[in-house]
This record gives structure tokens, C-alpha cells and sequence, in this order.
């Protein structure tokens, strides 16, 4: 019972010694875009309705359109910074 203090003191020092730096915001913004984008174009489906299909296809192009432009933009600023291009490449269109 000792021991449970010590190990947990551990392993927070240890958590937060290693905890990632916040990203910038453009960064994130561009993940945010980027995961909706993903999850519009995981709902394709031949069993949509004309209607629904409409609304898809016009979430996927509000944010798959402005996602394939800020890669774009991200990919020349960062060019240099290698973690912040893993981050960036982690998405691809």
C-alpha cells in the first residue's frame, strides 16, 4: 500500500514530461476540417436519398475543399519543422 503513492507520483511525472506540445491554431483548425471530411466521406452510401445525398455532397465540399486548400498552404509553412509536417501528413486527400 506503500508503494501506490510512489507509483503514481511516477507515472505523472513521467505523463507529463512527455506530453506533446499544443499545436499552432492553424494546425488544428486544419485537423478539425480535415476529420470532419473524413467522417462526410465515411457516410457515402448508395442507399441515400436524393436529398441526403445533395446535403453530403455539400458538407463534403465545404470542408474537404477548404481542408485540400489549408494542406496545401500548411505543407510550404512547415516545411522545416518535421513534427509539425507529421501532424500535416497524417491527412491526405
Amino acid at each position: 500500500m506503500k508503494r501506490f503513492p510512489v507509483i503514481l507520483s511516477t507515472v505523472f511525472i513521467f505523463n507529463s514530461a512527455f506530453a506533446a506540445a499544443p499545436l499552432p491554431k492553424d494546425v488544428t483548425d486544419f485537423r478539425t476540417l480535415a476529420e470532419q471530411c473524413e467522417h462526410f466521406a465515411s457516410e457515402q452510401d448508395s442507399d441515400l436519398d436524393a436529398q441526403q445525398q445533395k446535403e453530403l455532397d455539400a458538407s463534403l465540399q465545404a470542408t474537404c475543399g477548404k481542408a485540400v486548400e489549408r494542406l496545401k498552404t500548411l505543407r510550404v509553412k512547415y516545411k522545416n519543422d518535421a513534427a509539425m509536417m507529421n501532424v500535416i501528413n497524417a491527412y491526405d486527400f
